[in-house]
C-alpha cells in the first residue's frame, strides 16, 4: 500500500498528512457528490488551466495501477475519462478558503488538486472545483493553486520507522 503527502490548506493554515489511494478515492468522490463539479488540468508555470469538463467520478485502482477520471466534456456533452497510472501520483493537495463572492457574499468555497510526475519530471496536476459554489470558479483554482502547491513537497512518507528510531534523552 503507497502513501504519499497530502496537503491541506484552510485559509492559509497548512498542514500535511499521509493519504492513501482508498482514502483519497473516498475525499474525491464525496467533494464531487450531489453537485456539478469541474475537472481540468493546471500548469501555472506554463499560465495554462485547461478545463476538461463536469467530472461523474474518480476511480482509483493501485494494484492494477490506474488513476481514472470520468467526466462529461463541456463541448459535446459526450462522456469521456482520463487515465494516469498510479505510481505516478505523486501528492495531492486541497483548499477551503471563505472568499468574497460578488454574488453570494462570504462564503467557503474548496478546490482539491492530484499531481502525476512523470517519468522526464515534468507535472500534471489535475483541478476538482465545485461549478456553482462560486461565480468565477476557474479564477479560484488558480489562485488556490498559488497557496497550496508547495505545501507537502518537502515530505517524504515513503520511508517506514523513523518513529521507532526515536529515543528521548536518557532512554537506551
Amino acid at each position: 500500500m503507497r502513501v504519499f503527502p497530502h496537503g491541506n490548506v484552510v485559509n492559509f493554515q497548512a498542514s500535511v498528512r499521509e493519504m492513501f489511494s482508498a482514502d483519497l478515492e473516498r475525499l474525491l468522490n464525496r467533494a464531487i457528490e450531489g453537485t456539478s463539479v469541474l475537472t481540468g488540468t493546471i500548469d501555472a508555470d506554463q499560465g495554462e488551466l485547461r478545463l476538461y469538463g463536469r467530472i461523474r467520478d474518480v476511480e482509483i485502482d493501485e494494484q492494477g495501477d490506474r488513476f481514472a477520471i470520468r467526466f462529461r466534456d463541456m463541448e459535446n456533452q459526450a462522456d469521456r475519462e482520463a487515465v494516469r497510472s498510479f505510481e505516478q501520483l505523486s501528492i495531492s493537495h486541497e483548499a477551503h478558503f471563505d472568499i468574497e463572492d460578488p454574488d453570494r457574499g462570504t462564503v467557503r468555497y474548496s478546490v482539491y488538486y492530484v499531481t502525476f510526475t512523470g517519468e522526464d519530471g515534468e507535472e500534471e496536476t489535475f483541478f476538482f472545483a465545485g461549478e456553482n459554489s462560486a461565480s468565477r470558479p476557474l479564477d479560484c483554482v488558480a489562485a488556490f493553486w498559488d497557496q497550496v502547491r508547495n505545501v507537502g513537497r518537502d515530505t517524504d512518507f515513503s520511508s517506514s520507522g523513523c518513529a521507532s528510531k526515536f529515543r528521548p534523552a536518557g532512554k537506551r
